[in-house]
Protein backbone atom coordinates (compact mmCIF):
# COMPACT_ATOMS: atom_id res chain seq x y z
CA UNK A 1 0.00 0.00 0.00
CA UNK A 2 1.34 3.42 -0.74
CA UNK A 3 2.12 5.96 1.66
CA UNK A 4 -0.56 8.41 0.21
CA UNK A 5 -3.63 5.58 1.02
CA UNK A 6 -1.91 4.82 4.62
CA UNK A 7 -2.40 8.48 5.20
CA UNK A 8 -5.95 8.59 4.18
CA UNK A 9 -7.00 5.57 6.44
CA UNK A 10 -4.85 6.75 9.08
CA UNK A 11 -7.32 10.08 9.43
CA UNK A 12 -10.58 8.07 8.99
CA UNK A 13 -9.61 5.53 11.83
CA UNK A 14 -8.18 9.00 13.77
CA UNK A 15 -11.34 10.68 13.04
CA UNK A 16 -13.55 7.61 14.18
CA UNK A 17 -12.09 6.25 16.82
CA UNK A 18 -10.65 9.56 18.65
CA UNK A 19 -13.09 11.97 16.77
CA UNK A 20 -13.83 14.53 19.76
CA UNK A 21 -9.76 14.65 20.57
CA UNK A 22 -9.36 15.46 17.22
CA UNK A 23 -11.91 17.64 16.71
CA UNK A 24 -10.62 19.89 20.14
CA UNK A 25 -7.19 19.64 18.75
CA UNK A 26 -7.81 21.14 15.30
CA UNK A 27 -9.75 23.87 16.77
CA UNK A 28 -6.49 24.90 18.84
CA UNK A 29 -4.68 24.74 15.27
CA UNK A 30 -5.18 28.10 14.07
CA UNK A 31 -2.20 30.06 12.96
CA UNK A 32 -3.74 33.21 13.21
CA UNK A 33 -4.64 32.69 16.92
CA UNK A 34 -3.09 35.59 18.29
CA UNK A 35 -6.07 38.07 16.87
CA UNK A 36 -8.82 36.27 18.09
CA UNK A 37 -8.16 33.95 21.25
CA UNK A 38 -11.73 33.88 22.33
CA UNK A 39 -11.35 30.59 19.89
CA UNK A 40 -9.58 29.32 23.13
CA UNK A 41 -10.35 31.15 26.10
CA UNK A 42 -13.90 32.38 27.41
CA UNK A 43 -12.19 35.26 29.44
CA UNK A 44 -11.08 37.27 26.25
CA UNK A 45 -14.72 38.16 25.81
CA UNK A 46 -15.16 41.77 25.55
CA UNK A 47 -10.96 42.72 25.76
CA UNK A 48 -10.87 44.63 22.24
CA UNK A 49 -13.19 47.85 24.08
CA UNK A 50 -15.51 46.94 21.12
CA UNK A 51 -18.04 44.87 19.34
CA UNK A 52 -15.55 42.50 17.59
CA UNK A 53 -15.99 40.38 14.92
CA UNK A 54 -13.85 37.54 12.92
CA UNK A 55 -14.32 35.11 10.49
CA UNK A 56 -11.53 32.63 9.90
CA UNK A 57 -11.44 29.58 7.24
CA UNK A 58 -8.31 27.05 7.46
CA UNK A 59 -7.75 24.25 5.24
CA UNK A 60 -5.45 21.54 6.28
CA UNK A 61 -3.13 19.45 4.08
CA UNK A 62 -4.88 20.79 0.73
CA UNK A 63 -5.11 17.69 -1.26
CA UNK A 64 -4.65 14.97 0.91
CA UNK A 65 -8.01 13.19 0.76
CA UNK A 66 -10.16 13.60 4.19
CA UNK A 67 -7.47 16.55 5.49
CA UNK A 68 -9.28 18.78 8.18
CA UNK A 69 -11.02 22.04 6.77
CA UNK A 70 -12.47 24.24 9.88
CA UNK A 71 -14.66 27.66 9.56
CA UNK A 72 -15.19 29.56 12.75
CA UNK A 73 -17.27 32.76 13.48
CA UNK A 74 -16.65 35.00 16.14
CA UNK A 75 -18.28 37.79 18.33
CA UNK A 76 -17.96 39.22 21.16
CA UNK A 77 -18.16 42.83 23.17
CA UNK A 78 -17.84 44.53 26.50
CA UNK A 79 -21.39 45.42 27.93
CA UNK A 80 -22.10 49.09 28.84
CA UNK A 81 -20.87 47.61 33.08
CA UNK A 82 -16.73 48.01 31.68
CA UNK A 83 -17.14 44.78 34.19
CA UNK A 84 -18.43 42.57 32.01
CA UNK A 85 -18.11 40.98 28.63
CA UNK A 86 -20.45 38.13 26.40
CA UNK A 87 -19.30 36.82 23.24
CA UNK A 88 -20.55 34.07 20.97
CA UNK A 89 -18.46 31.35 18.83
CA UNK A 90 -19.70 29.27 15.61
CA UNK A 91 -17.37 26.20 14.34
CA UNK A 92 -17.94 24.02 11.92
CA UNK A 93 -14.98 21.10 11.86
CA UNK A 94 -14.43 18.31 9.00
CA UNK A 95 -12.34 15.42 9.31
CA UNK A 96 -12.41 12.54 6.75
CA UNK A 97 -16.08 10.95 7.46
CA UNK A 98 -16.72 12.99 10.60
CA UNK A 99 -18.38 16.27 11.02
CA UNK A 100 -18.77 18.81 14.37
CA UNK A 101 -20.73 21.84 14.20
CA UNK A 102 -20.70 23.55 17.45
CA UNK A 103 -22.13 26.84 18.97
CA UNK A 104 -20.70 28.30 22.27
CA UNK A 105 -21.40 31.44 24.73
CA UNK A 106 -19.21 32.88 26.39
CA UNK A 107 -19.32 35.73 29.58
CA UNK A 108 -16.42 37.46 31.48
CA UNK A 109 -15.76 38.84 34.13
CA UNK A 110 -13.41 41.87 34.41
CA UNK A 111 -11.27 43.34 37.48
CA UNK A 112 -9.19 46.35 37.10
CA UNK A 113 -5.79 45.57 37.99
CA UNK A 114 -3.71 48.48 37.00
CA UNK A 115 -4.45 52.02 35.33
CA UNK A 116 -4.56 50.04 32.09
CA UNK A 117 -4.62 46.51 33.29
CA UNK A 118 -7.55 44.04 33.48
CA UNK A 119 -7.66 40.85 35.11
CA UNK A 120 -10.57 38.56 33.88
CA UNK A 121 -12.27 35.22 34.56
CA UNK A 122 -14.73 33.43 31.52
CA UNK A 123 -16.99 30.73 31.42
CA UNK A 124 -18.50 29.05 28.16
CA UNK A 125 -21.31 26.92 27.45
CA UNK A 126 -22.81 25.43 24.54
CA UNK A 127 -23.43 22.30 22.19
CA UNK A 128 -22.09 20.31 19.50
CA UNK A 129 -23.39 18.06 17.00
CA UNK A 130 -21.76 14.97 16.05
CA UNK A 131 -22.22 13.49 12.57
CA UNK A 132 -19.90 10.30 10.75
CA UNK A 133 -20.90 9.08 8.12
CA UNK A 134 -18.28 5.34 8.71
CA UNK A 135 -20.27 3.39 5.92
CA UNK A 136 -19.20 5.23 3.25
CA UNK A 137 -15.55 5.09 3.99
CA UNK A 138 -13.72 2.51 1.39
CA UNK A 139 -12.33 0.30 3.93
CA UNK A 140 -9.27 -2.20 3.24
CA UNK A 141 -11.21 -4.46 5.92
CA UNK A 142 -14.95 -4.97 5.12
CA UNK A 143 -15.44 -6.20 8.80
CA UNK A 144 -14.00 -3.85 10.50
CA UNK A 145 -16.43 -2.91 13.30
CA UNK A 146 -15.48 0.95 13.42
CA UNK A 147 -17.06 1.43 10.29
CA UNK A 148 -20.11 -0.88 10.60
CA UNK A 149 -22.20 2.20 12.12
CA UNK A 150 -22.97 5.77 11.02
CA UNK A 151 -23.32 8.39 14.21
CA UNK A 152 -26.05 11.20 13.00
CA UNK A 153 -27.32 14.44 15.04
CA UNK A 154 -25.42 13.72 18.26
CA UNK A 155 -25.44 16.25 20.64
CA UNK A 156 -22.55 17.03 22.71
CA UNK A 157 -23.05 19.43 25.23
CA UNK A 158 -20.19 21.15 27.21
CA UNK A 159 -19.13 23.74 29.08
CA UNK A 160 -15.57 25.85 29.77
CA UNK A 161 -13.60 28.34 32.05
CA UNK A 162 -10.47 30.37 31.24
CA UNK A 163 -8.36 33.72 32.79
CA UNK A 164 -6.94 36.32 31.12
CA UNK A 165 -4.61 39.37 32.25
CA UNK A 166 -4.13 42.10 29.37
CA UNK A 167 -2.41 45.67 29.76
CA UNK A 168 -1.46 47.64 26.78
CA UNK A 169 1.09 45.69 25.67
CA UNK A 170 0.86 42.06 26.43
CA UNK A 171 -1.42 39.06 28.00
CA UNK A 172 -1.40 36.23 29.85
CA UNK A 173 -4.21 33.46 30.06
CA UNK A 174 -4.91 30.04 30.48
CA UNK A 175 -8.61 28.27 29.54
CA UNK A 176 -10.14 24.72 29.26
CA UNK A 177 -12.68 25.55 26.73
CA UNK A 178 -14.39 21.91 26.84
CA UNK A 179 -14.31 20.46 30.34
CA UNK A 180 -16.64 17.38 29.69
CA UNK A 181 -15.04 14.04 28.12
CA UNK A 182 -18.07 12.87 25.74
CA UNK A 183 -18.22 9.75 24.27
CA UNK A 184 -18.61 9.73 20.49
CA UNK A 185 -19.04 6.38 19.30
CA UNK A 186 -18.33 2.71 20.50
CA UNK A 187 -17.86 -0.84 18.95
CA UNK A 188 -16.80 -4.48 20.49
CA UNK A 189 -13.31 -5.67 18.98
CA UNK A 190 -12.81 -9.15 19.74
CA UNK A 191 -15.58 -9.05 22.74
CA UNK A 192 -13.85 -5.63 23.27
CA UNK A 193 -15.74 -2.31 23.52
CA UNK A 194 -13.74 0.34 22.18
CA UNK A 195 -14.88 4.32 23.00
CA UNK A 196 -14.07 7.47 21.36
CA UNK A 197 -13.65 9.74 24.15
CA UNK A 198 -12.97 13.45 23.12
CA UNK A 199 -10.09 14.60 26.11
CA UNK A 200 -10.04 17.51 28.29
CA UNK A 201 -7.55 20.39 26.56
CA UNK A 202 -5.58 22.81 28.72
CA UNK A 203 -4.37 25.58 26.85
CA UNK A 204 -1.36 28.51 28.04
CA UNK A 205 -1.30 32.05 26.00
CA UNK A 206 1.44 34.77 26.24
CA UNK A 207 2.30 38.04 24.16
CA UNK A 208 4.14 40.67 24.29
CA UNK A 209 4.64 43.88 21.99
CA UNK A 210 8.01 45.82 22.07
CA UNK A 211 9.18 48.88 19.90
CA UNK A 212 11.89 48.46 17.84
CA UNK A 213 12.54 52.23 16.73
CA UNK A 214 12.10 55.34 18.37
CA UNK A 215 9.37 55.79 16.50
CA UNK A 216 6.27 54.47 17.95
CA UNK A 217 4.81 54.57 14.36
CA UNK A 218 7.46 52.71 13.30
CA UNK A 219 8.59 49.38 13.66
CA UNK A 220 7.20 46.84 16.35
CA UNK A 221 7.41 43.29 17.78
CA UNK A 222 5.16 40.88 19.00
CA UNK A 223 6.49 37.04 19.97
CA UNK A 224 3.45 35.27 21.22
CA UNK A 225 2.66 31.61 22.23
CA UNK A 226 0.03 29.19 22.74
CA UNK A 227 0.84 25.77 25.02
CA UNK A 228 -1.01 22.75 23.98
CA UNK A 229 -1.54 20.66 27.11
CA UNK A 230 -4.15 16.84 26.80
CA UNK A 231 -4.00 13.91 28.67
CA UNK A 232 -2.58 10.74 26.50
CA UNK A 233 -0.46 13.21 23.92
CA UNK A 234 3.23 14.96 24.21
CA UNK A 235 3.21 18.72 25.25
CA UNK A 236 2.66 20.72 21.89
CA UNK A 237 3.18 24.67 21.52
CA UNK A 238 3.02 27.54 18.80
CA UNK A 239 5.61 30.12 18.65
CA UNK A 240 5.08 32.69 16.78
CA UNK A 241 6.91 36.40 15.38
CA UNK A 242 5.16 39.05 14.10
CA UNK A 243 6.10 42.70 12.81
CA UNK A 244 3.89 45.84 13.02
CA UNK A 245 5.09 48.10 9.79
CA UNK A 246 3.86 51.95 10.27
CA UNK A 247 0.83 50.66 12.36
CA UNK A 248 -0.83 49.08 9.28
CA UNK A 249 1.20 46.12 7.90
CA UNK A 250 1.81 42.32 10.22
CA UNK A 251 4.36 40.36 8.64
CA UNK A 252 6.08 37.22 10.33
CA UNK A 253 5.74 33.56 10.79
CA UNK A 254 5.33 30.69 13.47
CA UNK A 255 6.66 27.32 14.31
CA UNK A 256 4.05 24.66 16.06
CA UNK A 257 6.59 22.06 17.44
CA UNK A 258 6.97 18.69 15.50
CA UNK A 259 4.42 19.88 12.85
CA UNK A 260 4.99 22.79 10.74
CA UNK A 261 6.74 26.62 9.78
CA UNK A 262 3.98 28.98 9.06
CA UNK A 263 4.58 32.88 6.95
CA UNK A 264 1.50 35.27 8.37
CA UNK A 265 0.66 38.58 6.20
CA UNK A 266 -2.05 40.56 7.37
CA UNK A 267 -2.75 44.43 7.36
CA UNK A 268 -4.82 47.08 9.20
CA UNK A 269 -6.58 48.27 6.16
CA UNK A 270 -8.82 50.31 8.57
CA UNK A 271 -9.12 51.24 12.02
CA UNK A 272 -11.74 49.13 11.97
CA UNK A 273 -11.25 46.27 9.58
CA UNK A 274 -8.04 43.70 9.59
CA UNK A 275 -7.62 40.83 7.05
CA UNK A 276 -4.41 38.41 7.38
CA UNK A 277 -3.43 35.37 5.56
CA UNK A 278 -1.05 32.32 6.65
CA UNK A 279 0.76 29.01 4.93
CA UNK A 280 2.14 26.18 6.83
CA UNK A 281 5.10 24.58 5.52
CA UNK A 282 4.83 21.19 6.89
CA UNK A 283 7.53 19.60 8.46
CA UNK A 284 7.31 16.18 8.68
CA UNK A 285 7.33 13.19 6.07
CA UNK A 286 3.48 13.61 5.07
CA UNK A 287 4.65 17.16 3.53
CA UNK A 288 5.48 15.17 0.77
CA UNK A 289 1.91 14.09 0.43
CA UNK A 290 0.52 17.56 0.55
CA UNK A 291 -0.01 21.15 -0.68
CA UNK A 292 0.51 22.93 2.80
CA UNK A 293 -2.29 24.53 4.43
CA UNK A 294 -4.01 27.55 4.00
CA UNK A 295 -5.80 30.14 6.45
CA UNK A 296 -7.58 33.21 5.68
CA UNK A 297 -8.83 35.44 8.80
CA UNK A 298 -11.27 38.65 8.33
CA UNK A 299 -12.25 40.84 12.04
CA UNK A 300 -14.03 44.09 12.27
CA UNK A 301 -14.25 46.24 14.87
CA UNK A 302 -17.62 48.43 15.19
CA UNK A 303 -17.08 51.27 17.69
CA UNK A 304 -19.06 54.94 18.24
CA UNK A 305 -16.72 57.74 16.22
CA UNK A 306 -16.62 59.71 19.97
CA UNK A 307 -14.63 56.77 21.51
CA UNK A 308 -11.51 56.89 21.87
CA UNK A 309 -9.58 53.55 21.11
CA UNK A 310 -6.36 51.73 20.77
CA UNK A 311 -5.31 52.00 17.43
CA UNK A 312 -4.47 49.25 16.42
CA UNK A 313 -5.51 46.52 18.85
CA UNK A 314 -2.11 44.17 19.25
CA UNK A 315 -4.33 41.35 20.79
Amino acid sequence: MNFKKTIRHFLLLLAVVSAGAAYAQQSSLYTMYMWNQLILNPAYAGSRDAVSASLVSRHQWVGLDGAPSTQVFSIHSPLPNDNLGVGLTIENDRIGPTNNTGIWGDFSYNIQAGEKAKLAFGLRAGVAVYQADLRGVENIDPNDQAFTTNVENQMLPNFGFGAYYHGERGYIGVASPTILENELNSFSIQNTTQRGVGERHYYFMAGYVLNLSADSGGVMFKPSTVIRVVNGAPVSFDLSAMFLIQQKFWIGGAYRYMDSFAGILSMNITDHLQVGYAYDFGTSRLNNYHNGSHEIMVSYDFFKPDIKIRSPRYF
